[in-house]
Order: structure tokens, then sequence, then C-alpha cells
């Protein structure tokens, strides 16, 4: 049994802990300063969660986020980030204030970031946070994949990856949270998961709209019929756009 962090209780970072719980692990849901109303409906109502509409799991520990620094000092084997990209500077420097090397860390969160006029993945704008925070040293993985919320809080079968550099660390968090619906590979490209978790919301926009794009010229009718032919060449297009950014 690992002992898990999560921060932000939000649809994913909540939804989170659903898997984490059912793998048998010591899960504590925290929210953010932000989130204390949230907390107290949470706990008022049973761990049931109003925006997943569904309840979590009835030994998950619900605190608010007055309690973070001292779950912190407790070592935890995983801390997890569930707050939006907005908040990714503000929980770095929480988490950096009792952060003991090498706990590991896991980013839910989605998103690029622009340092020094150039793109990077959240995986190191979070690193440079810590060491801005004189934390030298740091294990922080990401998460990345096609895996709603709402659907992982009711345990319906998903896929993500877990990314590190270090395949072994990545391997580790994948059998601490894996169960039989949330399964979890792993890879070291880390800057390969993290550009297409972003971006990958676009191109199922595009896709979504692919019966509007089919044609010009035939009828609502016509296009509800045979627009397939159009999602396929958008999802074509779109994993090609993938492969290029990847490398590039």
């Amino acid at each position: 049994m690992k002992r898990i962090l999560v921060l932000g209780a939000g649809a994913m970072g909540s939804a989170f802990t659903v898997p984490c719980v059912d793998n048998n692990n010591n899960v504590i849901l925290i929210g953010t300063h932000l989130e204390d109303e949230v907390i107290e409906n949470i706990k008022k109502e049973k761990n049931f969660h109003r925006v997943l509409d569904c309840k979590l799991p009835e030994n998950l520990k619900v605190e608010k986020f007055e309690k973070f620094q001292d779950e912190l000092k407790k070592k935890p084997d995983l801390i997890v980030v569930g707050v939006n990209s907005k908040g990714i500077e503000w929980a770095g420097k929480e988490i950096s204030k009792n952060y003991k090397f090498p706990t590991s860390i896991l980013l839910l969160t989605k998103g690029l970031s622009v340092i020094n006029n150039k793109f990077e993945t959240l995986v190191e704008k979070f690193k440079l946070i810590l060491s801005n925070n004189n934390i030298k040293e740091s294990n922080i993985s990401a998460v990345g994949g096609p895996c709603l919320a709402s659907g992982l809080a009711n345990r319906i079968k998903s896929s993500v990856v877990i990314a590190n550099e270090n395949e072994s660390l990545a391997n580790n968090i994948a059998n601490i949270i894996s169960t039989n619906y949330y399964n979890a590979e792993i890879s070291k490209d880390v800057l390969g998961v993290e550009i297409c978790a972003a971006i990958k919301n676009i191109y199922s926009m595009i896709i979504g709209a692919s019966e509007g794009l089919s044609s010009d010229r035939a009828n609502k009718e016509v296009k509800n019929k045979y627009y397939l032919n159009t999602a396929a060449s958008l999802m074509y297009k779109s994993i090609s756009e993938m492969t290029y950014f990847t490398k590039s």
C-alpha cells in the first residue's frame, strides 16, 4: 500500500483518486485554497462529488488546503498535481515548502508553457518552479491520454501514458495506479506525450465538426449519412500533424 497525496479537488484530480483507492492505496484528496466549499460539500454529502455527479470511494480521505503541508511532511510516495494550468506555479511553490526528493510528482495538468520565448512542457516548467524555490532535485512525471474525468470516476475502461525520461520511475507510478479499468502504459518520450496531450483536444474539436465540414454542396441529411469520409480524413491529417510536431 502506497501513500498518495492529490492536490486539487476539481473533476480530474478527484476522479484520479478512484483507481488509486481501488488499487489498495492510502489516498488523500486535498482541495486548493479556492476549494474549501467544494471539500465541505464532499464531506457533508459522504464523498459525493457534485461536478462528477457520483460518489467517490468511501475510504478516500478528503481535506481542506489547510492540511496540505501536514500531509506533505508525512512523505507521501506519490504527489499528484490536479490543478489547472493557471495554478501550476502556485502548486509548485506550495509543494516546494516541504518536498523531499526522491518522492515522485505526477502532473495531471495538460498544456504547454512559454519559457524564455520557447514553448516548454509543464514538466520542465514545474522543475524550474521547484528549482527557483530551492528544490534542486525532483522526480516529475506527466500523464497523457484520452481520458475524461466523469468516465474515470465511474470506472469506465481507459488508457493513459505515464511519461518520464527514466522508464523505471514511470513504471513504478504505473504499478501504483493501474487497475483492470485504468490501464497505464509508460514512455520516456516526455516531450511527445506532453505535446500530444496538449494539442489532441484541438483535433478532437475539428473531427467533431466533420459533419459540418464534409461538404459545401450536400444538404444536411446527406452530410449526416456520409460525413465519415471527412472524419477519417481529418483523423489521418491530425495524426500526421502530431507526428510532425513531435519530431520537429
